[in-house]
């Protein structure tokens, strides 16, 4: 009896009862309603409001579309269309253009970077161009493509590369400054021979040329060659003197910068002025044998704040 009023009180439990009593006369009717019937309906009514709602909403967005073509055939919606991806792809095209300019200056700018650092004896620059560039792959667009995620693409691609070239012309401005600084230095600073010939008497201590017993200090080197041959400035600078100067004979003093000086000695003739400026290799006379001198030569010194100092350090 127990199990069988347990399952009556189950049975109670999985369902309702609907009762209709009439209003004035005849039986009431009662009907059973299933807790699944009732779910069903619930259900059913939530997806029509919803489909309700969607429709709604795709409804609103047709009559906008409508609304912006509005009086324009199907076919002319197709043109238009048309015409805004031809020009969308040319000027994508146009972009891809620049783009590899663009890779290309960066490129020509890292090589002219590692020759500049090279001449001047820096570091080398440890940022490669490689990776960026493979990580700015000109993209390409087309009708059945989105456009809007190419152009992002591109944009991307072109401000990764404009940044690196903007880098590199900074680092770039920098050097040629440092190089100009260099070369300046460089040509105002004695590093040639004024004339190819031979060594006859060297820097220091030497024998009297004219004879005795007691010797004397050399202040430069005389170097040998043909009578008349070409004495060219060892370094850019300005005439200090020109024309004789004691037992030097016939000599130019060049003035190069920071104390240094240089003096050609014993020329047959000059072939520069007091006050002109001249550049390195550039003729300033011409060998001879005037002064104090035993034979055609030039005698060729180097001086630092005024001391003569040798000048082998500066042909070597």
């Amino acid at each position: 009896m127990a199990k069988k009023a347990s399952v009556e009180n189950k049975s109670k439990r999985t369902g309702y009862s609907v009762v209709i009593v009439p209003l004035y006369e005849g039986c009431a009717r009662q009907f059973k309603i299933s807790r699944f019937a009732i779910y069903s309906v619930i259900t059913a009514f939530v997806l029509f409001v919803s489909s309700f709602v969607y429709v709604f909403v795709q409804n609103t967005r047709l009559k906008n579309t409508v609304a912006q073509y509005n009086g324009m055939g199907l076919d002319q919606v197709i043109r238009l269309q048309a015409t805004q991806l031809d020009a969308a792809n040319e000027a994508i095209s146009k972009s891809n253009t620049e783009l590899d300019a663009l890779k290309t200056y960066v490129v020509y700018l890292g090589t002219l970077d590692a020759k500049v650092r090279k001449t001047l004896g820096f570091a080398a620059n440890n940022v490669s161009l490689a990776s960026i560039l493979k990580s700015t792959a000109t993209p390409t667009l087309s009708v059945s493509r989105g456009l809007a995620a190419g152009a992002t693409q591109l944009s991307t691609s072109t401000a990764v590369v404009q940044q690196e070239a903007e880098a590199r012309e900074k680092n770039l401005i920098v050097l040629q400054d440092a190089a100009s600084k260099y070369n300046s230095l460089l040509a105002q600073t004695p590093s040639i021979w004024p004339l190819y010939g031979l060594i006859t008497s060297e820097y220091g201590w030497r024998s009297n040329p004219f004879g005795g017993s007691s010797g004397e200090y050399h202040d430069g080197v005389d170097i040998a060659a043909p009578y008349g041959t070409a004495i060219r400035a060892t370094a850019d600078g300005k005439v200090e003197q020109s024309g004789w100067n004691g037992s030097y004979g016939i000599s130019v003093t060049l003035y190069h910068r920071d104390g240094i000086e240089t003096l050609y000695g014993h020329m047959s003739r000059t072939a520069v002025s007091a006050g002109q400026t001249v550049k390195k290799g550039q003729v300033i006379g011409f060998e001879g044998s005037t002064g104090r001198a035993t034979g055609a030569h030039c005698h060729y010194e180097v001086m630092i704040n005024g001391d003569a100092v040798n000048p082998m350090t500066y042909l070597n």
